[in-house]
Protein backbone atom coordinates (compact mmCIF):
# COMPACT_ATOMS: atom_id res chain seq x y z
CA UNK A 1 0.00 0.00 0.00
CA UNK A 2 1.61 3.49 -1.22
CA UNK A 3 0.54 6.23 0.94
CA UNK A 4 1.63 9.57 0.44
CA UNK A 5 1.21 12.86 2.45
CA UNK A 6 0.48 16.40 0.68
CA UNK A 7 0.16 19.93 1.96
CA UNK A 8 -0.79 22.55 0.16
CA UNK A 9 0.10 26.23 1.75
CA UNK A 10 -2.23 29.15 0.58
CA UNK A 11 -1.86 32.98 1.95
CA UNK A 12 -5.42 31.93 4.93
CA UNK A 13 -5.19 28.74 4.68
CA UNK A 14 -3.35 24.99 5.01
CA UNK A 15 -4.74 21.82 3.69
CA UNK A 16 -3.51 18.54 4.23
CA UNK A 17 -4.30 15.71 2.49
CA UNK A 18 -3.09 11.96 3.34
CA UNK A 19 -3.41 9.09 0.59
CA UNK A 20 -3.64 5.83 0.42
CA UNK A 21 -3.05 4.07 -3.47
CA UNK A 22 -4.46 7.70 -4.34
CA UNK A 23 -7.57 7.77 -2.21
CA UNK A 24 -7.73 10.01 -0.18
CA UNK A 25 -7.62 8.56 3.58
CA UNK A 26 -7.36 11.87 5.84
CA UNK A 27 -8.00 15.63 5.38
CA UNK A 28 -7.44 18.67 7.82
CA UNK A 29 -7.73 22.53 7.17
CA UNK A 30 -5.97 25.20 9.31
CA UNK A 31 -7.13 28.86 9.21
CA UNK A 32 -5.80 31.94 10.45
CA UNK A 33 -8.88 32.71 12.14
CA UNK A 34 -9.75 29.02 13.42
CA UNK A 35 -6.05 27.83 14.96
CA UNK A 36 -5.85 24.73 16.60
CA UNK A 37 -5.85 25.14 20.49
CA UNK A 38 -5.36 21.36 21.70
CA UNK A 39 -2.50 20.99 23.26
CA UNK A 40 -1.68 25.05 24.27
CA UNK A 41 -0.46 24.91 27.74
CA UNK A 42 -1.67 27.97 30.13
CA UNK A 43 -1.67 29.73 33.38
CA UNK A 44 -5.25 30.12 34.12
CA UNK A 45 -7.29 31.91 36.83
CA UNK A 46 -10.37 30.10 38.30
CA UNK A 47 -13.16 31.75 38.23
CA UNK A 48 -16.05 30.24 39.45
CA UNK A 49 -16.24 26.71 41.06
CA UNK A 50 -19.57 24.74 40.39
CA UNK A 51 -19.50 21.93 42.78
CA UNK A 52 -22.98 20.37 41.36
CA UNK A 53 -21.21 20.10 37.85
CA UNK A 54 -17.88 19.17 39.73
CA UNK A 55 -16.72 21.20 37.88
CA UNK A 56 -14.51 24.78 37.77
CA UNK A 57 -14.37 27.55 34.62
CA UNK A 58 -10.79 29.00 34.13
CA UNK A 59 -9.83 32.13 32.27
CA UNK A 60 -7.09 31.53 29.99
CA UNK A 61 -7.38 34.80 27.98
CA UNK A 62 -9.27 33.43 25.55
CA UNK A 63 -12.89 34.62 24.20
CA UNK A 64 -14.66 31.47 26.37
CA UNK A 65 -13.19 30.52 29.82
CA UNK A 66 -12.40 26.46 29.96
CA UNK A 67 -13.89 23.89 32.43
CA UNK A 68 -11.67 21.59 34.63
CA UNK A 69 -13.74 18.94 35.85
CA UNK A 70 -12.31 17.12 39.01
CA UNK A 71 -11.20 14.08 37.24
CA UNK A 72 -8.62 16.50 35.33
CA UNK A 73 -7.57 17.51 38.44
CA UNK A 74 -6.76 14.89 40.90
CA UNK A 75 -3.97 13.08 40.20
CA UNK A 76 -3.94 9.63 38.71
CA UNK A 77 -2.89 7.91 35.36
CA UNK A 78 -6.58 7.75 33.92
CA UNK A 79 -6.44 10.48 32.32
CA UNK A 80 -3.33 10.33 30.22
CA UNK A 81 -5.61 7.36 28.77
CA UNK A 82 -8.20 10.30 27.83
CA UNK A 83 -5.57 12.33 26.95
CA UNK A 84 -3.05 10.65 24.38
CA UNK A 85 -4.12 9.27 20.92
CA UNK A 86 -2.54 5.87 21.73
CA UNK A 87 -2.89 3.09 24.01
CA UNK A 88 -0.63 2.86 27.31
CA UNK A 89 1.27 0.01 28.28
CA UNK A 90 0.36 -2.50 31.45
CA UNK A 91 1.92 0.20 33.97
CA UNK A 92 -0.47 3.09 32.49
CA UNK A 93 -3.54 0.65 32.75
CA UNK A 94 -3.72 1.13 36.93
CA UNK A 95 -7.33 2.93 36.59
CA UNK A 96 -8.37 5.46 39.21
CA UNK A 97 -12.34 4.93 38.52
CA UNK A 98 -12.99 3.05 41.79
CA UNK A 99 -11.50 5.88 44.05
CA UNK A 100 -14.08 8.89 45.26
CA UNK A 101 -13.46 11.77 43.98
CA UNK A 102 -13.29 14.68 46.32
CA UNK A 103 -15.14 18.02 45.83
CA UNK A 104 -14.07 20.20 43.28
CA UNK A 105 -14.24 22.95 46.36
CA UNK A 106 -11.44 21.33 48.20
CA UNK A 107 -9.39 21.27 45.49
CA UNK A 108 -9.67 25.27 43.36
CA UNK A 109 -11.34 27.77 44.45
CA UNK A 110 -11.99 31.17 43.01
CA UNK A 111 -8.94 33.39 42.16
CA UNK A 112 -6.21 30.25 42.02
CA UNK A 113 -3.68 29.87 39.66
CA UNK A 114 -3.73 27.02 37.85
CA UNK A 115 -1.35 25.87 34.43
CA UNK A 116 -3.39 23.94 32.89
CA UNK A 117 -4.10 22.29 28.93
CA UNK A 118 -6.44 21.72 26.78
CA UNK A 119 -7.45 18.64 25.68
CA UNK A 120 -10.47 19.29 23.62
CA UNK A 121 -11.47 22.78 21.35
CA UNK A 122 -14.07 25.12 21.82
CA UNK A 123 -16.73 23.86 20.31
CA UNK A 124 -20.38 25.99 19.60
CA UNK A 125 -21.49 27.22 23.01
CA UNK A 126 -19.03 24.85 25.18
CA UNK A 127 -15.33 26.70 26.12
CA UNK A 128 -12.45 24.35 25.72
CA UNK A 129 -11.98 21.24 28.17
CA UNK A 130 -8.64 21.62 30.05
CA UNK A 131 -6.65 18.97 32.44
CA UNK A 132 -3.91 19.67 34.69
CA UNK A 133 -2.05 16.71 33.56
CA UNK A 134 0.16 18.27 31.49
CA UNK A 135 1.84 16.19 28.43
CA UNK A 136 4.10 17.50 25.95
CA UNK A 137 4.48 15.50 22.63
CA UNK A 138 7.37 14.13 20.42
CA UNK A 139 7.91 12.12 17.46
CA UNK A 140 8.93 8.88 19.83
CA UNK A 141 8.27 9.89 23.66
CA UNK A 142 5.11 11.83 25.52
CA UNK A 143 6.83 13.92 28.15
CA UNK A 144 4.09 13.96 31.68
CA UNK A 145 6.05 16.52 34.03
CA UNK A 146 3.33 15.23 36.98
CA UNK A 147 3.42 11.38 36.44
CA UNK A 148 6.32 9.01 36.90
CA UNK A 149 5.45 5.96 35.19
CA UNK A 150 7.18 4.59 32.32
CA UNK A 151 4.34 3.67 29.15
CA UNK A 152 4.71 1.66 25.59
CA UNK A 153 1.74 2.41 23.01
CA UNK A 154 -0.59 -0.20 23.38
CA UNK A 155 -0.54 -0.34 19.31
CA UNK A 156 3.66 -1.60 19.46
CA UNK A 157 2.33 -5.41 19.62
CA UNK A 158 5.91 -6.61 18.91
CA UNK A 159 7.13 -8.51 22.39
CA UNK A 160 10.23 -8.30 20.95
CA UNK A 161 10.35 -4.61 20.22
CA UNK A 162 8.55 -3.82 23.58
CA UNK A 163 11.80 -5.66 25.21
CA UNK A 164 14.13 -3.56 22.95
CA UNK A 165 12.87 -0.30 23.83
CA UNK A 166 12.61 -1.28 27.32
CA UNK A 167 15.93 -1.78 27.13
CA UNK A 168 16.96 1.69 25.51
CA UNK A 169 14.66 3.67 28.24
CA UNK A 170 16.79 2.01 30.77
CA UNK A 171 20.35 2.79 29.22
CA UNK A 172 18.53 6.49 28.76
CA UNK A 173 18.49 6.97 32.50
CA UNK A 174 15.50 9.68 32.65
CA UNK A 175 14.74 11.58 35.82
CA UNK A 176 12.55 9.53 38.34
CA UNK A 177 10.41 11.92 39.13
CA UNK A 178 9.14 12.88 35.26
CA UNK A 179 7.39 9.96 33.55
CA UNK A 180 7.43 9.46 29.68
CA UNK A 181 4.93 7.21 27.11
CA UNK A 182 6.46 5.62 24.17
CA UNK A 183 4.65 6.27 21.09
CA UNK A 184 3.67 4.12 17.89
CA UNK A 185 6.22 6.02 15.97
CA UNK A 186 9.03 4.59 18.12
CA UNK A 187 9.42 1.16 16.42
CA UNK A 188 12.37 0.93 14.91
CA UNK A 189 13.78 3.88 17.09
CA UNK A 190 17.47 4.08 18.13
CA UNK A 191 19.05 4.72 21.42
CA UNK A 192 20.43 8.02 19.94
CA UNK A 193 16.64 8.59 18.29
CA UNK A 194 15.30 8.36 22.10
CA UNK A 195 18.67 10.08 23.68
CA UNK A 196 18.08 13.01 21.47
CA UNK A 197 14.39 13.43 21.70
CA UNK A 198 14.11 13.23 25.41
CA UNK A 199 17.17 15.94 25.84
CA UNK A 200 14.62 18.02 23.69
CA UNK A 201 11.30 17.16 25.80
CA UNK A 202 13.20 18.01 29.28
CA UNK A 203 14.99 21.26 27.82
CA UNK A 204 11.33 22.34 26.37
CA UNK A 205 10.29 21.31 30.11
CA UNK A 206 12.55 23.41 31.77
CA UNK A 207 11.52 25.76 29.36
CA UNK A 208 8.01 26.06 30.37
CA UNK A 209 8.56 26.12 33.93
CA UNK A 210 10.46 29.54 33.96
CA UNK A 211 7.92 31.18 31.99
CA UNK A 212 5.43 29.45 34.40
CA UNK A 213 7.33 30.98 37.49
CA UNK A 214 7.76 34.65 35.38
CA UNK A 215 4.29 34.94 33.80
CA UNK A 216 0.81 36.34 35.51
CA UNK A 217 -2.57 34.73 34.27
CA UNK A 218 -4.39 34.48 32.25
CA UNK A 219 -1.14 33.76 29.69
CA UNK A 220 -0.12 31.32 26.81
CA UNK A 221 2.77 29.17 28.35
CA UNK A 222 3.15 27.05 25.27
CA UNK A 223 2.07 26.80 21.94
CA UNK A 224 1.15 23.41 20.18
CA UNK A 225 2.80 23.18 16.65
CA UNK A 226 0.50 24.54 13.69
CA UNK A 227 -0.47 21.70 11.37
CA UNK A 228 2.49 21.70 8.97
CA UNK A 229 4.90 20.33 11.95
CA UNK A 230 2.05 18.56 13.48
CA UNK A 231 1.71 16.17 10.70
CA UNK A 232 5.31 16.05 10.17
CA UNK A 233 5.73 14.70 14.05
CA UNK A 234 3.16 12.64 14.23
CA UNK A 235 2.01 11.23 11.01
CA UNK A 236 5.21 11.10 8.55
CA UNK A 237 6.09 7.80 9.89
CA UNK A 238 8.89 5.32 8.18
CA UNK A 239 5.18 3.51 6.15
CA UNK A 240 5.01 7.27 4.19
CA UNK A 241 6.74 7.01 0.57
CA UNK A 242 6.19 10.86 -0.08
CA UNK A 243 5.81 13.98 1.99
CA UNK A 244 5.14 16.67 -0.53
CA UNK A 245 4.30 20.62 -0.43
CA UNK A 246 4.07 23.57 -2.44
CA UNK A 247 6.02 26.28 0.14
CA UNK A 248 9.01 26.53 0.15
CA UNK A 249 9.25 28.31 3.10
CA UNK A 250 7.55 25.48 5.07
CA UNK A 251 9.10 22.77 3.22
CA UNK A 252 12.61 24.28 4.90
CA UNK A 253 11.17 24.24 8.14
CA UNK A 254 10.00 20.93 7.76
CA UNK A 255 13.29 19.94 6.37
CA UNK A 256 15.06 21.51 9.80
CA UNK A 257 12.25 19.85 11.74
CA UNK A 258 13.54 16.45 10.54
CA UNK A 259 16.90 17.15 10.16
CA UNK A 260 17.01 17.06 14.05
CA UNK A 261 14.07 14.34 14.54
CA UNK A 262 13.99 12.12 11.49
CA UNK A 263 16.63 12.68 9.38
CA UNK A 264 16.41 9.36 7.81
CA UNK A 265 13.10 10.50 6.16
CA UNK A 266 14.37 13.89 4.88
CA UNK A 267 15.29 11.84 1.00
CA UNK A 268 11.21 11.39 0.99
CA UNK A 269 10.27 15.00 1.70
CA UNK A 270 9.76 17.16 -1.71
CA UNK A 271 8.98 20.49 -2.93
CA UNK A 272 6.04 20.87 -5.30
CA UNK A 273 7.52 23.63 -7.59
CA UNK A 274 5.65 22.81 -10.83
CA UNK A 275 2.97 25.20 -12.02
CA UNK A 276 0.16 22.49 -11.95
CA UNK A 277 -1.46 23.33 -8.60
CA UNK A 278 -0.69 20.23 -6.38
CA UNK A 279 -4.04 19.44 -5.09
CA UNK A 280 -4.86 19.50 -8.92
CA UNK A 281 -1.86 17.59 -10.07
CA UNK A 282 -2.56 14.60 -7.75
CA UNK A 283 -6.58 14.58 -8.69
CA UNK A 284 -6.96 15.04 -4.86
CA UNK A 285 -9.53 18.53 -5.52
CA UNK A 286 -12.00 16.19 -7.07
CA UNK A 287 -11.96 13.79 -4.14
CA UNK A 288 -12.01 17.01 -1.55
CA UNK A 289 -15.13 18.71 -2.70
CA UNK A 290 -17.28 15.25 -1.84
CA UNK A 291 -16.36 15.55 1.94
CA UNK A 292 -19.04 18.08 1.59
CA UNK A 293 -21.11 16.16 0.27
CA UNK A 294 -24.16 14.91 2.61
CA UNK A 295 -24.68 11.51 -0.03
CA UNK A 296 -22.06 9.36 -0.08
CA UNK A 297 -21.99 6.70 -2.83
CA UNK A 298 -21.22 3.03 -2.89
CA UNK A 299 -19.64 1.36 -5.02
CA UNK A 300 -22.06 -1.62 -5.40
CA UNK A 301 -25.58 1.00 -6.37
CA UNK A 302 -25.79 1.67 -2.76
CA UNK A 303 -25.46 5.04 -0.66
CA UNK A 304 -25.02 6.84 2.82
CA UNK A 305 -26.68 9.67 4.07
CA UNK A 306 -24.87 12.01 6.73
CA UNK A 307 -27.29 14.53 8.61
CA UNK A 308 -25.27 16.18 11.56
CA UNK A 309 -27.38 17.56 14.43
CA UNK A 310 -26.62 19.54 18.00
CA UNK A 311 -26.19 16.50 19.73
CA UNK A 312 -25.23 14.00 17.66
CA UNK A 313 -24.65 12.60 13.90
CA UNK A 314 -27.11 10.16 12.20
CA UNK A 315 -25.78 7.84 9.29
CA UNK A 316 -28.34 5.92 6.97
CA UNK A 317 -27.50 3.42 5.10
CA UNK A 318 -29.82 2.66 1.43
CA UNK A 319 -29.64 0.01 -1.18
CA UNK A 320 -30.25 2.69 -4.02
CA UNK A 321 -29.47 0.93 -7.05
CA UNK A 322 -28.26 -2.21 -5.95
CA UNK A 323 -30.49 -5.34 -6.02
CA UNK A 324 -28.55 -8.27 -5.26
CA UNK A 325 -28.27 -11.80 -6.83
CA UNK A 326 -30.23 -14.18 -4.53
CA UNK A 327 -32.58 -12.47 -2.40
CA UNK A 328 -33.45 -9.03 -0.13
CA UNK A 329 -31.44 -10.17 3.13
CA UNK A 330 -28.34 -10.89 0.66
CA UNK A 331 -28.97 -7.44 -0.70
CA UNK A 332 -29.01 -5.95 3.00
CA UNK A 333 -26.15 -7.68 4.07
CA UNK A 334 -23.53 -7.34 1.24
CA UNK A 335 -24.78 -3.23 1.08
CA UNK A 336 -24.19 -3.27 4.98
CA UNK A 337 -20.62 -4.90 4.63
CA UNK A 338 -19.65 -2.11 2.07
CA UNK A 339 -21.39 0.41 4.15
CA UNK A 340 -19.04 -0.87 7.37
CA UNK A 341 -16.18 -0.57 5.56
CA UNK A 342 -16.91 3.07 3.77
CA UNK A 343 -17.98 5.07 7.07
CA UNK A 344 -14.88 4.94 9.49
CA UNK A 345 -13.52 6.17 6.35
CA UNK A 346 -15.73 8.97 6.25
CA UNK A 347 -15.82 10.04 10.07
CA UNK A 348 -11.73 10.41 9.40
CA UNK A 349 -12.29 12.28 6.36
CA UNK A 350 -14.94 14.33 8.03
CA UNK A 351 -13.50 14.35 11.39
CA UNK A 352 -16.88 13.80 12.86
CA UNK A 353 -17.38 13.04 16.57
CA UNK A 354 -19.57 12.30 19.67
CA UNK A 355 -22.86 10.47 19.37
CA UNK A 356 -23.05 8.62 16.47
CA UNK A 357 -26.20 6.88 15.05
CA UNK A 358 -25.60 4.08 11.98
CA UNK A 359 -29.05 2.64 10.43
CA UNK A 360 -28.02 0.02 8.43
CA UNK A 361 -30.30 -1.84 6.29
CA UNK A 362 -32.79 -4.21 8.39
CA UNK A 363 -30.92 -7.69 8.69
CA UNK A 364 -33.06 -10.62 9.47
CA UNK A 365 -29.98 -13.23 10.42
CA UNK A 366 -28.07 -12.50 13.95
CA UNK A 367 -24.94 -13.73 11.94
CA UNK A 368 -25.35 -11.05 9.64
CA UNK A 369 -25.62 -8.75 11.81
CA UNK A 370 -22.81 -9.40 13.77
CA UNK A 371 -20.61 -9.97 11.03
CA UNK A 372 -20.97 -6.15 9.99
CA UNK A 373 -20.16 -4.78 13.62
CA UNK A 374 -17.01 -6.65 13.02
CA UNK A 375 -16.12 -5.21 9.84
CA UNK A 376 -17.30 -2.34 11.18
CA UNK A 377 -14.38 -2.20 14.34
CA UNK A 378 -11.89 -4.16 12.04
CA UNK A 379 -12.25 -0.99 9.87
CA UNK A 380 -11.92 1.51 12.85
CA UNK A 381 -8.66 0.25 14.08
CA UNK A 382 -6.65 2.28 12.28
CA UNK A 383 -8.60 5.70 13.58
CA UNK A 384 -6.49 7.70 15.76
CA UNK A 385 -9.53 8.91 17.66
CA UNK A 386 -11.26 6.63 20.73
CA UNK A 387 -13.87 5.04 19.09
CA UNK A 388 -16.63 3.55 21.12
CA UNK A 389 -19.38 0.16 19.49
CA UNK A 390 -22.02 -1.08 20.91
CA UNK A 391 -23.97 -4.46 19.31
CA UNK A 392 -26.56 -3.76 16.44
CA UNK A 393 -29.81 -4.23 17.13
CA UNK A 394 -32.78 -6.15 15.79
CA UNK A 395 -33.66 -3.09 13.32
CA UNK A 396 -30.38 -2.23 12.18
CA UNK A 397 -29.23 0.49 14.47
CA UNK A 398 -25.76 0.99 15.59
CA UNK A 399 -24.64 3.56 18.23
CA UNK A 400 -21.08 4.40 18.67
CA UNK A 401 -19.22 7.07 20.07
CA UNK A 402 -15.76 9.06 19.06
CA UNK A 403 -13.63 10.77 20.32
CA UNK A 404 -14.32 14.64 19.45
CA UNK A 405 -11.72 17.02 20.02
CA UNK A 406 -12.52 20.03 17.97
CA UNK A 407 -15.03 20.99 14.37
CA UNK A 408 -15.64 18.81 12.00
CA UNK A 409 -14.62 19.76 8.36
CA UNK A 410 -17.99 21.09 7.82
CA UNK A 411 -18.01 22.78 10.98
CA UNK A 412 -15.50 24.68 10.00
CA UNK A 413 -16.38 25.52 6.34
CA UNK A 414 -20.10 26.21 6.67
CA UNK A 415 -21.87 28.81 8.70
CA UNK A 416 -25.66 28.03 9.56
CA UNK A 417 -27.93 29.49 6.80
CA UNK A 418 -29.46 32.65 7.36
CA UNK A 419 -32.10 32.53 5.47
CA UNK A 420 -33.52 28.65 7.34
CA UNK A 421 -31.53 29.39 10.09
CA UNK A 422 -29.91 25.72 10.22
CA UNK A 423 -33.45 24.17 9.99
CA UNK A 424 -32.64 23.10 6.11
CA UNK A 425 -36.69 23.73 5.22
CA UNK A 426 -38.46 27.26 5.42
CA UNK A 427 -42.78 27.37 5.44
CA UNK A 428 -44.65 26.45 2.34
CA UNK A 429 -46.06 29.36 0.39
CA UNK A 430 -49.60 28.86 1.19
CA UNK A 431 -48.95 28.55 4.56
CA UNK A 432 -47.29 31.82 4.99
CA UNK A 433 -50.47 32.89 3.40
CA UNK A 434 -53.01 31.83 5.97
CA UNK A 435 -50.81 33.05 8.67
CA UNK A 436 -50.87 36.49 6.76
CA UNK A 437 -55.10 36.20 6.81
CA UNK A 438 -54.33 35.21 10.63
CA UNK A 439 -52.69 38.55 11.48
CA UNK A 440 -54.78 41.06 9.25
CA UNK A 441 -57.62 39.73 10.71
CA UNK A 442 -56.12 40.75 13.97
CA UNK A 443 -54.63 44.14 13.03
CA UNK A 444 -57.64 45.27 10.94
CA UNK A 445 -59.35 44.90 14.07
CA UNK A 446 -57.39 47.52 16.01
CA UNK A 447 -56.39 49.84 13.80
CA UNK A 448 -58.62 52.83 12.83
CA UNK A 449 -56.49 53.66 9.50
CA UNK A 450 -58.25 52.94 6.43
CA UNK A 451 -55.18 52.18 3.96
CA UNK A 452 -52.92 48.95 5.60
CA UNK A 453 -50.03 48.45 3.42
CA UNK A 454 -48.96 44.95 3.72
CA UNK A 455 -45.10 44.22 2.37
CA UNK A 456 -44.42 40.73 1.80
CA UNK A 457 -42.18 38.70 -0.41
CA UNK A 458 -42.81 38.30 -4.13
CA UNK A 459 -43.57 34.82 -3.88
CA UNK A 460 -46.23 35.29 -1.09
CA UNK A 461 -46.99 38.87 -2.63
CA UNK A 462 -48.37 37.12 -5.98
CA UNK A 463 -49.93 34.26 -4.05
CA UNK A 464 -52.57 36.01 -2.21
CA UNK A 465 -53.40 38.56 -4.51
CA UNK A 466 -54.29 36.31 -7.62
CA UNK A 467 -57.40 36.49 -8.51
CA UNK A 468 -58.02 32.71 -8.50
CA UNK A 469 -57.68 32.82 -4.84
CA UNK A 470 -59.51 35.73 -3.74
CA UNK A 471 -57.68 36.12 -0.65
CA UNK A 472 -57.54 39.75 0.14
CA UNK A 473 -60.99 41.09 -1.26
CA UNK A 474 -63.35 39.18 1.32
CA UNK A 475 -61.17 41.00 4.36
CA UNK A 476 -61.46 44.42 2.83
CA UNK A 477 -64.74 44.07 2.42
CA UNK A 478 -65.66 42.58 6.11
CA UNK A 479 -63.62 45.64 7.70
CA UNK A 480 -63.77 48.20 4.93
CA UNK A 481 -60.40 48.66 4.59
CA UNK A 482 -58.04 49.21 1.28
CA UNK A 483 -55.20 46.25 1.58
CA UNK A 484 -52.40 48.17 -0.43
CA UNK A 485 -50.12 44.40 -1.32
CA UNK A 486 -46.32 45.28 -1.78
CA UNK A 487 -43.46 43.08 -3.28
CA UNK A 488 -40.34 43.68 -1.45
CA UNK A 489 -37.75 41.01 -2.74
CA UNK A 490 -35.33 41.60 0.28
CA UNK A 491 -37.87 40.07 2.43
CA UNK A 492 -37.31 36.71 3.64
CA UNK A 493 -40.06 34.40 2.03
CA UNK A 494 -41.79 34.14 5.82
CA UNK A 495 -41.64 37.71 6.83
CA UNK A 496 -44.41 39.63 6.64
CA UNK A 497 -44.60 43.43 7.49
CA UNK A 498 -47.99 45.55 7.97
CA UNK A 499 -48.29 49.00 8.63
CA UNK A 500 -50.83 51.99 8.87
CA UNK A 501 -50.70 54.96 7.34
Amino acid sequence: MQRDIFINIAQHEKRVAILENKRIEEFYVERPDYVNLVGNIYKGRVESVLPGMGAAFVNMGLEKNGFLYVADVVAGTASYEKLLEEGTDEEMEKMDSKKPYPSIAELLKKGDEVVVQIVKEPIGTKGARLTTHISIPGRFLVLMPFDNHIGLSKRIESREERDRIRKIIEELKLPKDIGFIVRTAAIGASLKDFSRESRYLLNLWQQIKAKIRRVKPPQLIHQEYDLVLRVARDIFTSDVSRFEIDSKADFKRVSRFLRILAPHLRPRLKFHGERAPLFERFDIEKQIAKLYDRVVQLKSGGYLIFDQTESLVAIDVNSGKFVGKRNLEDTAFKTNIEAAEEIPRQLKLRDLGGIIIIDFIDMEFADHRRNVVKTLERHLESDKAKTKILNISSIGLVEMTRQRMRKSIEGKSYQKCPYCNGRGIVKSVPTISLELMRKLEHSLMETRSRDVFVSLNPEVAYYVSSPERNMIKPLERRFRKVLRIIEDPNLHIEEIKIEEK
